[in-house]
């Protein structure tokens, strides 16, 4: 297909239009996570009954919560990335549209896992999660492979090699420690699926070696 001949002026507010498309998908897809809650009606209600009640829907409450976080960290990650794009293409267009196919996804597998959660029996709704994740990632990672190719120059500035590199290194964190939890999940059920609550601690302090090395190699190369 050929690309669209939008004029110069025009350039920005088409950005504008992915960005606020993303922004509003992101939304509608974070909000539905929610919907699977229902507040519990209890007969002749007592706080013990309740919080009973509560109670077996703690698994359903965790899988809210990390996919809370997971879509929330898709979208940062966008965002950040699109804060220097000044072009784009036809092709890049449908990259996005893929990459939110995989978001707009996650409230479904989510509430298939959160349904499914108390029977520790069952692993298919795990693993249907899980790749539902693979993908967003594998997508995300495409996306930004394909963005931060110096030869189509969508960028306000090249970004170099190491910082490209670390940047998939980050998308690659999500989807492992998920097939790691998955594997986990035929051994314990229980360790399996608190595996992922350690994602934050991944990102914020297992990949800070690699960000130093990234910003010392992009200084000895600029000097």
């Amino acid at each position: 297909m050929a690309e669209a001949g939008h004029s110069s002026n025009k350039l920005h507010f088409q950005l504008d239009r992915i960005s606020f498309f993303t922004d509003g998908v992101f939304a509608i897809a974070i909000t539905l996570l929610v919907i699977e809650f229902k507040v519990p009606v209890i007969e002749h209600a007592t706080d013990e009954a309740l919080w009973h009640s509560l109670k077996e829907m703690s698994w359903k409450m965790l899988g809210f919560i990390i996919s809370f976080c997971i879509v929330g960290y898709y979208w940062s990650v966008h965002h950040r990335i699109f804060g220097y794009v000044e072009k784009y293409t036809t092709r890049l267009l449908w990259l996005n549209l893929l990459f939110l196919f995989s978001v707009v996804l996650l409230p479904f597998t989510s509430g298939l896992l959160g349904e499914y959660a108390a029977d520790s029996e069952l692993h298919l709704p795990y693993a249907v999660y899980v790749i539902n994740i693979c993908l967003t990632a594998t997508m995300n990672a495409i996306l930004w492979f394909y963005l931060t190719n110096h030869n189509l120059d969508l960028f306000t500035h090249k970004i170099s090699r190491e910082r490209i590199l670390l940047g998939f290194y980050f998308t690659l964190v999500v989807p492992i420690i998920f097939l790691i939890s998955l594997g986990a999940v035929f051994i314990n059920p229980t360790v399996g699926r608190l595996i992922p609550l350690l994602i934050p601690f991944v990102l914020r302090y297992g990949m800070v070696g690699l960000s130093a090395r990234a910003a010392a190699n992009e200084k000895n190369n600029k000097s």
